[in-house]
Formats: C-alpha cells, structure tokens, sequence
C-alpha cells in the first residue's frame, strides 16, 4: 500500500522533472552555471532559510506528540545551522554576509514561498507538515541526481551538491515524510499543498535564473 508521503511524492513526477530539466539544475550540474546566479540564489536561500526555520519551529509547538516536537524543532535548528554554513562559505569572499542586511531583499518569489508557508502553519497540522516537506524532498532528489551526473574532478557547487546528496540528508527526508504518514487525515488538502509547494520550489530556481526583482514605477 502506498504511503501518503510516496502519494505526495508520485504526484509531483511533473514538476521534479521540470525542475531536473531547468537551465539552473543542468548548469549546477556541469558546472557552467554562472558564479553571480548561484549568489543571487544563495541570497534569497538564506531569506526564505531564515522563515523556513520559524515555520517549523511554529510547527513543532504544535505537534500532537514528542516525536513531533523532537522532529520538527531539530530540523529547525538544522536549517539555520548547516546550510548557513554553505552561504557564508560562497557568499563571504564576495562581500555578501546572510546574517546582515546588507544582501539584497528577497525576490518575489521567495516572499510568495514564505508568505504561503506561513500562511499555512495556521492550517491543520498534517496539511501545514505537508507544505514544507517538498523543501525537503526536492532537495534531497536533486541532490542525487545532479551527483549521479556531475563531472568528475573538481566542481564549484560540489559543497552544495554533497551536501544535499549525503546519506544523512536523505535519512533526515525520510524521517519527516514517516512521521507525516502517521498524522496524515486530510488526504485531498495534504496533497494539494505538497503540490503547490512543489510548484514553488520550480519557482524559486527560475527566480534566481531570471534575476527576478521587483518592479519599480
């Protein structure tokens, strides 16, 4: 029998393909994606990064069990501690610090994603746990794929793509969607917003690909 969380996962097959097949994913695959798109991408990363985090941590105060609580808290944590690593890394020798304001704002796109995940902490639980695990997964599938396809030798994303292709990661993926096929009730609600997240996720790299900024008058 299906799970729900593999449910959520099989429905995406369009947009993960979409996404695998996007000029942002070949070029940090072989390599070739330009050094100023990958840091306007980290830019806005560590924006919704910082949101993401709240999100969960809100989401952890409202889970039905300790499981839940211990999950959701730790991967809160883990989302600001980790990856942030990976933007000072990339970031710093080009005078960009994430943690001040003097980066960029968030792109639009970027404040959507956030906007909606937070708008959907307020949801219920399953439903809310089920728009932030395509963050999860997505990066987890990406990860893989462009490791299985990367050139050999030295690559200058391959902090990036190790660390999204590590064991660890991916058991951290399959912790969450276990946990969310245990509390899953509203079937219909719980996979339209993994799709729509999923959607979003398409988005953010386009964002960053496109150079997307607000307009001005």
């Amino acid at each position: 029998m299906t799970s729900i969380a593999q449910e959520c996962w099989e429905s995406v097959g369009d947009w993960f393909a979409a996404i695998c097949r996007h000029p942002f994913v070949l070029g940090l695959t072989d390599g070739t994606l330009p050094q100023d798109v990958f840091a306007r991408y980290l830019v806005d990363d560590a924006h919704y990064l910082d949101r993401y985090a709240r999100v969960l941590a809100a989401l952890a105060a409202r889970a039905p069990d300790p499981e839940g609580v211990a999950l959701l808290a730790g991967s809160a944590v883990g989302a600001i501690a980790a990856e942030r690593d990976l933007h000072r890394a990339f970031l710093s020798p080009r005078g960009l610090d994430p943690d001040h304001d003097t980066v960029p704002g968030a792109s639009p796109t970027c404040v959507a994603y956030t906007g909606w995940l937070e708008q959907g902490a307020t949801a219920p639980f399953d439903v809310a746990l089920a728009a932030v695990l395509p963050c999860f997964r997505v990066y987890a599938e990406v990860g893989r794929h462009v490791m299985a396809r990367r050139p050999s030798g030295e690559h200058p994303y391959g902090s990036w793509i190790d660390t999204y292709a590590a064991p660890e990661f991916d058991a951290a993926v399959r912790r969450a969607e276990a946990y969310l096929d245990g509390v899953a009730a509203n079937r219909d609600d719980v996979l339209t917003a993994y799709r729509r997240s999923t959607r979003l996720e398409w988005m953010f790299w386009d964002s960053a690909w496109r150079g997307e900024a607000w307009p001005t008058p």
